[in-house]
């Protein structure tokens, strides 16, 4: 192989450009290798603990941060604010924190994020901690405690009181060693109390102490004692002196306490005053109402106590007067049983309430009672023992509703609202209004049902405790549904069977023969439309653009005529005149109008319609329904039915709102594309022509968002929701061939994107961080919409831009043979200044062009199509929005378009403006991308985020409002 001079040239400068950045390239590889090597944790935290001494009263705490050596934090407030924006923080000379490589522990992370609470309250309360207080910085107790029990296994250091420092490897949980010496004295009982003084108290309630140089945790029963003994501590020792009348209390109750914490020390002339009984412990349960009262018995032979009680004996033995040593352990097993389960103190017994509380005592603590102590039940106690229930129930219809029954052990229930919420809840327990417990711990397979069935009782509006919900009627083939694939016992009557096999595919209702030139499937979308409209219910006509949704519905509106009765169309603006010639075409008998003109002149045409109920069919847009909602809110419509159903996807907008205020016998929906961004835009429709069905827009979401219980949806919205696509129903139709082009930039484009790009990608970044995207979101909008207008045509966002576009000279090679080849086009763009571009160009080559955008009055739209179909046009330049859906152009038979759309269903919806019933060619789709570009990732997104909608019902769309903050720094790499 020979190289030229210019080769050697070449290959020269470019060894050079590859020296000139290797240096920069061996450190972005060294910060790689280290982000790879870091993942774990490289990096050390530690807390320092200073207890209140003679130059501050308050517990504070520090931290020191490194790696092989510690370095105090001077600022704590600072530190943390670094770390939670992971920026860089300076110790001095000798050691920086680098977030990017440098990882905590888990258990360190959690440190901090305590730390993090606090410098947050200290945010809202307005104060900035500096010098001292932040490197040392005051602990609130409940902090202490939450940082303390964070360390237990941490090591740690403490400063006491004195100033003295220690290192702590962690926090054992023993006890401080206490010893207590008793003896008798002619006027009573002497009690002695030694507890070191080398002890310091690290929270108020004595959890945590300092002792030996090391913090304990110290054992629940003995914090108080610990905590008053150092209170009255004098050289070491607390001195207590009874009086002889308190020596059997003292013996009884106090010294039994003081075992269980201390080691006591009796003297020999109390010990032989002293009698060891076995004890022998009763407790008596009862009822008494909704609680539970529990009488204790402590019997020593023949002497019983009550522990509860106000009286307490003196145990006399023979003849002389002997003091009793009670069992104090098994006396506390017994009480600490019923303490945990929750009893109170109630006079001479103690009592326990609430049914959560009862339940868990009577399922779990009682039988470890009943170990230790003899445990007498009364017959009403026995009563709220928890039993598992056999449920059944039934579901018949009654007119329009939906009547449902619940059997528990085959008896009927007026509690069924209060059972499905606990049953839906998965609660262990349901108490009954009698007091009675039902175990609901093994009823796994009736949860999602009970879920499903509380959830359509709220949306009803069921009573509580009645013995029947009444539910309507389009829940029963849901209900029926869920109920049988659990197996659960239901009794159904005819009317609930016969409504599920209509609403799913079974005959209804036969409907009237029309006329009407209807194909096979469109006579089964009208019969189904007809028999919801018979068993009062709404639903969704989704078939595949070009289908003649319209001409099925004029059959409907055809066979449900009434006299004095208007039915109501709300479609797009451009729609409106297309639906009144096509209801003109196909049902002249119809009397139809198209509600337009000043306000004036549509509030005499509403007056009109509800004075003398002689029109049949009114027809508005979305617009003008937001407008004249008040004159026709309490007009009772025959059938109100939504042509592009999708614009009341936002269920908070204007038009959803309004149009979901019309009353009307039977709600209907037309749309090709019922989810476009995601499922919300679904319950938005449904709540248009079955409000209430799907459970409430919130609690739907969670349920439901990004694909989550997916196979659920689709089983609730198929009796009311029906699709056909072309491919299934239209085999006469002919092919369809799509083809993706990719342009390359002229190099004038290059350098005008380039120099976008590299203006914008730091202001989007910007923006991401000080904003976030849903308040950045049309900056951000604004920006990528830039980048793909210089993917069109720089001279989009550059006056006096003289270059040329890759893309427009891509098209420059396909026209003109087409064109040769007697080809008609439809010409796509999403951008009306493109089109202008395009139309100035066109025009030029001396082809014969057609344009319509946004601007086109609708009146004109139906004229235009018949035109073009007519070959008056080779080419017809649309707007995407504007023409994307409502005409019927089968005259072309090749679409391109210029620019991709996020969403592949838009697209789509537009290439069917051809290819559509009466088609009969071949039609050849054509996307233009430009290479190396925004475009390519919109394109990506595009595709990844409609399976989502794929699983459900349709191609979807990703609009900036659907993408994430992650896909959008993906369109700016």
């Amino acid at each position: 192989m020979v190289f030229s001079e210019a080769d050697g040239n070449l290959r020269s400068e470019t060894m050079n450009q590859l020296s000139r950045e290797a240096p920069q390239r061996g450190r972005e590889l060294s910060e790689l290798v280290l982000r790879h090597m870091t993942a774990e944790s490289n990096i050390r935290l530690e807390v320092t603990f200073v207890l209140p001494g003679k130059d501050n009263r308050y517990l504070r705490a520090g931290l020191r941060v490194g790696d092989r050596k510690l370095y105090v934090v001077k600022d704590i407030p600072l530190f943390l604010s670094a770390v939670r924006k992971g920026e860089v923080y300076s110790f001095g000379k000798g050691f920086d924190y680098q977030p990017e490589w440098m990882r905590f522990q888990e258990k360190d992370q959690q440190v901090l994020g305590a730390f993090e609470k606090l410098a947050e309250a200290f945010e809202a309360g307005r104060w900035t901690p500096t010098g001292t207080e932040a490197r040392l910085i005051r602990l609130p107790q409940s902090m202490a405690e939450e940082l303390l029990d964070l360390l237990r296994d941490s090591p740690m250091r403490v400063i006491d009181a004195e100033g003295n420092r220690f290192s702590c490897g962690g926090i054992p949980e023993i006890a401080v060693p206490i010893r207590c010496e008793v003896r008798m004295t002619p006027r009573g009982l002497w009690l002695t109390a030694y507890m070191a003084e080398n002890w310091q108290s690290v929270t108020d309630n004595c959890a945590y102490v300092l002792y030996q140089g090391r913090v304990i945790h110290l054992q629940e029963n003995q914090r108080e004692l610990v905590r008053y003994l150092g209170s009255h501590q004098m050289e070491g020792k607390t001195v207590f002196d009874y009086p002889l009348q308190e020596t059997d209390q003292v013996v009884g109750e106090i010294l039994p306490w003081l075992k269980l914490r201390t080691v006591v020390e009796m003297s020999e002339e109390l010990r032989k005053m002293l009698v060891q009984l076995p004890l022998k412990s009763r407790v008596y349960l009862d009822r008494d109402g909704s609680a539970v009262t529990a009488q204790v018995m402590f019997q020593y032979g023949s002497t019983e106590l009550n522990p509860f009680g106000a009286v307490r004996d003196k145990i006399a033995l023979d003849r002389g007067e002997k003091l009793l040593l009670r069992d104090a352990e098994a006396e506390h097993q017994v009480l600490e049983i019923l303490a945990n389960a929750g009893f109170r103190v109630n006079r001479d017994n103690i009592r326990l309430n609430g049914s959560e509380a009862i339940y868990d005592f009577v399922g779990s603590r009682l039988p470890r009672l009943q170990e230790i102590s003899e445990v007498y039940l009364s017959r009403e106690f026995r009563k709220m023992a928890p039993r598992r229930p056999m449920l059944s129930g039934g579901m018949r219809i009654d007119g329009d509703r939906l009547l449902l029954t619940l059997k528990v052990d085959g008896e009927p229930t007026d509690e069924i609202l209060r059972i499905l919420e606990a049953l839906s809840r998965k609660r262990k327990y349901f108490r009954l209004q009698n007091g009675n417990f039902l175990d609901l711990s093994n009823l796994e397979d009736w949860q999602e049902p009970a879920e499903n069935l509380f959830e359509a009782a709220k949306r009803d509006g069921a009573e509580l405790d009645r013995d029947t919900l009444v539910l309507r009627s389009y829940r029963a083939a849901y209900l029926l549904g869920i109920l049988e694939a659990r197996g659960l016992s239901f009794e159904t009557d005819d009317g609930v069977r016969d409504i599920r096999q209509r609403l799913l595919g079974a005959d209804g209702p036969e409907a009237p023969e029309t006329g009407l030139p209807l194909r096979d499937y469109q006579k089964r979308g009208y019969a189904w439309m007809y028999m919801l409209d018979r068993m009062h219910m709404g639903g969704v006509l989704a078939d595949d653009m070009g289908l003649g949704k319209t001409l099925q519905v004029i059959a409907l509106l055809r066979a449900c005529r009434q006299a004095d009765r208007t039915s109501l169309i709300v479609a797009p603006t451009s729609l409106t005149y297309n639906w009144l010639s096509e209801i003109n075409r196909f049902a002249p008998e119809l009397s139809a109008a198209v509600v337009s003109g000043t306000a004036a002149q549509r509030a005499h045409l509403f007056r009109h319609v509800r004075e003398h109920s002689d029109m049949d069919v009114l027809i508005t847009s979305y617009p003008l329904i937001r407008r004249d909602l008040e004159l026709m809110e309490d007009y009772s419509f025959r059938f109100v039915i939504l042509d592009e159903a999708q614009n009341i996807k936002n269920a908070g907008s204007m038009a959803a709102v309004a149009v979901k205020k019309l009353k009307a016998d039977t709600r209907l929906a037309l749309t090709g594309t019922p989810m476009e961004n995601g499922v919300g835009e679904l319950w938005s429709i449904f709540d248009f022509v079955l409000p209430g069905y799907l459970p409430g827009y919130h609690a739907f979401l969670r349920r439901y968002q990004d694909g989550v219980d997916s196979d659920d949806l689709h089983r609730r919205i198929r009796p009311f929701l029906t699709r056909r696509l072309k491919q299934d129903v239209l085999t006469e139709l002919p092919d369809k061939n799509e083809t993706v082009l990719t342009a390359g930039m002229t190099p004038e484009q290059r350098n005008v994107y380039q120099a976008a790009m590299e203006r914008l990608r730091p202001r989007v970044n910007q923006l991401m961080e000080e904003k976030g995207l849903n308040r950045s979101r049309m900056e951000v909008l604004s920006a990528i919409t830039e980048l793909r207008e210089i993917c069109c045509h720089p001279s989009l966002v550059l006056d006096g831009y003289t270059g040329e576009s890759g893309k427009m000279e891509l098209l420059a090679e396909l026209l003109p043979e087409m064109i040769r080849a007697g080809r008609r086009i439809l010409l796509f763009s999403q951008f009306t200044s493109m089109l202008k571009i395009l139309h100035g160009w066109l025009e030029g080559q001396g082809w014969k062009l057609m344009y319509l955008d946004g601007q086109t009055p609708a009146s004109e739209r139906v004229e235009m199509t018949e035109q073009f179909n007519r070959g008056e046009a080779q080419i017809f330049l649309i707007s995407l929005r504007a023409g994307g859906s409502g005409l019927n152009l089968t005259g072309a038979d090749v679409v391109i378009h210029y620019d991709p759309w996020w969403n592949p269903a838009a697209e789509d919806q537009a290439t069917d403006r051809a290819h559509r019933i009466g088609q009969n060619k071949k039609v050849d789709v054509y996307r233009l991308v430009m290479g190396e570009s925004i475009e390519e990732q919109v394109v990506e997104l595009g595709s990844r985020k409609k399976a989502l909608f794929d699983r459900l019902i349709t191609p979807g769309e990703s609009e900036l409002s659907a993408l994430s903050e992650q896909d959008i720094r993906g369109l700016f790499r």
